[in-house]
């Protein structure tokens, strides 16, 4: 996986000319210092990471429920279950770290392709220090401090909580695309394969391919068009044909629930247009139409518009039809290269208005330098992507304890479905508890599989796909609520239930202990207590 990243890093480099390649190195790495990343394991990762774990050997979650699923992202569960095999886990966070430059050099490589950029040394340390700001965890972490919103997030993520940066490695960071230079057949295959590792990506990569033909043929480059159409069809044909068999609905019935459950209950802060058109929603929309009328009249303006009228009008549709599957389709994903872009445009123009020179050259660079080191500060000081420390005793006990066979089953429990946006894992505010009539997503022992390598019983952020798995998901659910809201631990129906559901131990908060003859305690600690069904 390392290897291949970075002969995707190399080939990205070559693209530039040979005095400024490793300037190029030099700024993308800064910037992936400055953008940092979560530690392992961390919100989508403990979804998009068990499949490839699984496969690889980690502790005895060949034996999950969840990980003996149909796999939605294959190629990456291989590319995991690879890294992990040879190089262990901190080769997930040095592929993102690659990842992190790619994405960089993609969009400065973009934005030198614009007619009438400026090519000196302070306008390209001015654009790159004004890029990274938007992505910076220390100004991420400044502005949770000072307002309690993590504002900058919204400059580099999309609509409806999407993005193709998050906290680390997951099949989203693989949507990195690039068509300029003349080299619409390799930005065919880049959108293509973006969809190859996240099927969600299906749609965006469709309508990119779509605004690619789009602007051949109005120059008349008919046969670069078929090739373009031939290369992306060629690379996401596997991706379609393994999505529609694996995916296949079992009945009209079981599939229309499924993606009820999944668009309106397990994520409608992505799926529900009304939960997640907000003020925030529309100041990015706002910033989206800055960077196409920043586009216009450069041969980047179709490349942007032709997606953006396709994600409007198939949004428009969905909110008409309230359709489930046109929703799970994500028309406003498309938002996750508009923002990013524009954001690029937009430091472009502010950059260019910078007076060359070294002392500007000079300030630029140390700005960059200061984003990268809090960058590194964040990280190292646990700033940024936060999670709860009150686990850490519960998961050392069962690494040091468990063994095969071994089910846990945790207090876990849906989140109220309200309004609001009901998801703020990716952004730096702290994390989410429980609460009554709370609509975020609780972050309490989310980590549990991967950190510990033991398998359990369900839980509410990580889930299958395909119809008949889902709706088996939200029955588990419901019945971990039954079980704990039941006031008689002690009853035949509910031993029996545990014996028949293969549960071997069950996890407690402090403060609502469990009491019944057959649960032996085996460890506590000051937040939780772990009984041995007897």
């Amino acid at each position: 996986m390392l290897s291949s990243l970075c002969a995707l890093c190399d080939s990205v480099v070559n693209l530039f000319p040979d005095k400024t390649r490793l300037e190029a190195v030099l700024l993308a790495a800064a910037f992936a210092l400055a953008h940092t990343q979560s530690p392992l394991y961390y919100s989508n990762q403990n979804q998009y990471l068990l499949h490839g774990l699984a496969a690889g050997g980690l502790g005895h979650l060949n034996e999950d429920w969840l990980a003996n699923t149909r796999d939605p992202t294959p190629v990456f569960s291989g590319l995991v279950a690879v890294g992990y095999r040879t190089l262990g886990e901190w080769s997930f966070q040095a592929a993102f770290f690659l990842l992190l430059m790619g994405y960089f050099l993609c969009v400065r490589w973009l934005v030198r392709a614009l007619p009438g950029t400026p090519d000196t040394c302070t306008f390209r340390l001015a654009w790159a220090a004004l890029f990274t700001a938007a992505h910076a965890a220390i100004l991420r972490v400044a502005s949770v401090e000072l307002t309690g919103v993590d504002y900058p997030w919204y400059f580099q993520a999309g609509l409806a909580s999407q993005y193709v940066l998050g906290p680390g490695l997951q099949p989203s960071a693989f949507g990195v695309a690039a068509f300029a230079h003349g080299r619409p057949v390799l930005a065919a295959g880049l959108f293509a394969a973006s969809a190859v590792f996240h099927s969600t990506y299906l749609l965006p990569a469709g309508l990119f391919t779509l605004a690619a033909l789009v602007a051949l043929g109005r120059e008349r480059r008919y046969r670069t068009a078929v090739g373009v159409g031939v290369v992306a069809l060629v690379v996401v044909l596997p991706v379609v044909t393994y999505t529609l068999v694996t995916f296949a609905p079992s009945s009209s019935e079981t599939f229309a629930e499924a993606q009820r459950l999944l668009a309106e209950v397990r994520i409608p802060h992505h799926a529900v247009v009304s939960r997640w058109l907000d003020a925030v929603a529309w100041c990015q929309i706002a910033w989206m139409v800055a960077g196409l009328v920043l586009a216009g009249r450069t041969p980047l303006f179709p490349l942007l518009a032709v997606p953006a009228a396709g994600g409007l009008v198939l949004t428009l549709l969905q909110v008409a039809t309230a359709n489930d599957t046109l929703a799970l389709l994500f028309p406003w994903r498309v938002s996750v290269v508009l923002v990013p872009v524009a954001t690029a445009l937009i430091a472009v123009k502010l950059a260019a208005r910078i007076p060359p020179g070294r002392t500007a050259a000079w300030v630029a660079g140390c700005f960059l330098a200061a984003l990268a080191a809090g960058g590194v500060v964040v990280m190292a000081g646990g700033l940024g992507y936060r999670t709860s420390d009150d686990e850490d005793a519960l998961y050392a006990f069962v690494r040091k304890t468990a063994k095969a066979g071994d089910v846990y089953l945790l207090p876990v429990q849906f989140p109220a479905v309200g309004t609001g946006r009901g998801a703020v894992s990716n952004t730096f505010t702290p994390p989410p508890r429980p609460k009554p009539e709370s609509n975020q997503i609780p972050v309490d022992l989310l980590r549990f599989r991967l950190h510990t390598g033991t398998p359990i019983y369900v839980d509410f952020k990580s889930v299958p796909y395909a119809d008949a798995e889902v709706l088996e998901w939200y029955r588990r659910m419901r019945q971990v609520q039954e079980w704990y809201t039941s006031p008689d631990w002690d009853s035949l129906a509910v031993r029996e239930s545990l014996r028949r559901e293969g549960i071997t131990h069950v996890v407690a908060p402090r403060g609502r202990e469990l009491h019944a003859s057959y649960l032996e305690p085996v460890h506590a600690d000051p937040a939780y207590v772990v009984y041995r069904v007897r």
